[in-house]
């Protein structure tokens, strides 16, 4: 058996491992889904949760599976920094 093609959208948007600044990543991009189930009947080893995008689809394939630490050129981030004690809002 062969590996899966990438997805299409994935090579267009340029889907990458991200930078050491984390803001820049996946896990702070609006359209990343943190945990998704995956369903039992398609893989052997049974149930399953993954990271997946909405903009790259939310299917059952491994081709869909998304990490939080890589990045893409599509990214919408949703990063706020970090209030510190003695900051007025």
């Amino acid at each position: 058996m062969g590996s899966l093609p990438r997805l299409k959208k994935k090579v267009e948007y340029q889907y990458r491992k991200g930078s050491t600044n984390e803001s820049l990543n996946c896990k702070w991009c609006a359209n990343f889904v943190k945990e998704m189930t995956v369903d039992p009947t398609r893989r052997s080893k049974g149930l399953e949760v993954e990271s997946r995008c909405k903009f790259y689809g939310l299917a059952q394939s491994r081709r869909y599976r998304v990490r939080e630490d890589y990045t893409c050129n599509a990214q919408q981030s949703t990063y706020r920094p970090p209030k510190f004690l003695g900051e007025e809002q």
